[in-house]
């Protein structure tokens, strides 16, 4: 069966046909996203990077700057990101980067063109694992989301708060030192696991796709193998970039 492929992007998903094209400075010649300084970001608009994310099936858009907090939070430990996608973040950290892949099966893909986006462009070093097999197997210090799904109830599914077959991130938690999350306010909303002990910032080097009007951010959750220096060190590395919202175990 023929994959169908994405008809032309417009205003069914709000993007704007007529923004800026960010491809030729955004992506390298292997057609793979760029880590880019985020003053590349700032230069450029909602509707664009909106555009840019849908056309190219990218959801956040690492930084120089947030490599460099991410690297100073692990400390050298050990480390994996999960949900890796195009696996540009895990390789400019120098860690392993794992996805279930799910976007490669035929009807996910049939879906996605139809309604005019583009499936993930898996990184060709992402292993084929999911976020919560992947702790287990690897088992890291540290582990990285971003822009992951939750597992969700039937109610917190129908709202739009998770999925079936997403992270279950409570369990994550149990098996690491640190979970740090990156993500979107509105988007991210609905995780069970804000009412637990955190540090949040917003800084500006954290950008993704959104068009909502929410802050991006950078969170940090204290896991079940933490000691109380594991969980100070993280949150003073956040309290650098301006954290304004925070609860303390």
């Amino acid at each position: 069966m023929k994959t169908p492929q994405p008809r032309s992007l417009g205003p069914y998903y709000g993007v704007d046909p007529n923004a800026r094209d960010l491809s030729p400075q955004a992506l390298n010649p292997a057609g793979r996203l760029k880590v880019l300084p985020t003053a590349f970001w700032a230069g450029t608009t909602p509707a664009e990077r909106f555009r840019f994310g849908v056309r190219h099936g990218l959801y956040s858009f690492p930084t120089v700057e947030l490599v460099a907090q991410l690297k100073q939070i692990i400390d050298g430990r050990t480390a994996i990101e999960i949900g890796a996608g195009h696996g540009q973040l895990a390789h400019a950290l120098g860690i392993i980067g794992t996805d279930s892949k799910e976007q490669e099966a035929t009807g996910i893909k049939v879906a996605y063109a139809l309604q005019g986006q583009q499936t993930v462009k898996y990184g060709p070093s992402v292993v084929k694992m999911d976020g919560n097999s992947a702790v287990r197997h690897f088992k890291p210090q540290v582990v990285i989301a971003c822009w992951v799904t939750q597992d969700a109830t039937a109610d917190e599914w129908e709202y739009g708060l998770g999925k079936g077959n997403g992270i279950d991130e409570a369990d994550i938690l149990t098996q690491c030192e640190t979970y740090i999350f990156i993500g979107n306010e509105e988007v991210h909303k609905g995780k069970r696991i804000w009412s637990l002990p955190h540090t949040i910032a917003y800084p500006e080097y954290v950008v993704s796709r959104a068009v909502n009007g929410s802050r991006d951010f950078l969170a940090v959750w204290p896991g079940g193998r933490a000691t109380v220096t594991d969980w100070t060190r993280d949150a003073l590395a956040l309290k650098e970039n301006d954290s304004d919202r925070s609860t303390a175990a």
